[in-house]
């Protein structure tokens, strides 16, 4: 294993969908995405964008996001609701539920490089290691309540 495959891995160990797998699922994430860049400004995703039809199978895909380096502005309706960094990521609901993206995710200062999960490779880890569905279900519980608990 390289230093940059290292590193991507150290990352992916932090991230908390990921956290308690084993390290060879690990690599097996590492080596499934791909690293994509951004300038400061660029549109990662679209709110709205729909995660169907032709988009699904169009090079780019539709694909989640592991911030690898640099930060990202989320934007709902234009305002600006969230910042991610390293370790965090966006898009898994669209891979889930197939719904349309439900915000803006734009590159901040600096530029951001992710690793991209496309659908098909989400999918195809969840078939071939259902364990990483129990961190997934615990992360997503965890926002449902936190939601919950801001509209009280």
């Amino acid at each position: 294993m390289g230093s940059d495959s290292k590193r991507l891995a150290a990352v992916l160990t932090d991230v908390d969908l990921f956290r308690g797998l084993s390290s060879r699922v690990i690599s097996r994430i590492a080596e499934s995405g791909h690293e994509q860049q951004y300038a400061e400004g660029a549109q990662v995703v679209a709110q709205g964008d729909s995660v169907t039809g032709f988009k699904a199978f169009s090079p780019a895909g539709v694909e989640m996001h592991i911030v690898l380096d640099g930060t990202a502005r989320v934007l709902k309706d234009g305002v600006e609701v969230n910042r991610l960094s390293e370790g965090e990521y966006f898009g898994e609901l669209s891979l889930i539920d197939g719904q349309p993206r439900s915000a803006d995710v734009v590159a901040a200062e600096g530029g951001l490089t992710t690793l991209a999960l496309s659908r098909w490779t989400f999918e195809d880890l969840l078939d071939k290691h259902p364990e990483v569905a129990v961190p997934m279900l615990r992360v997503l519980c965890s926002r449902l309540r936190a939601v919950e608990a801001a509209h009280r």
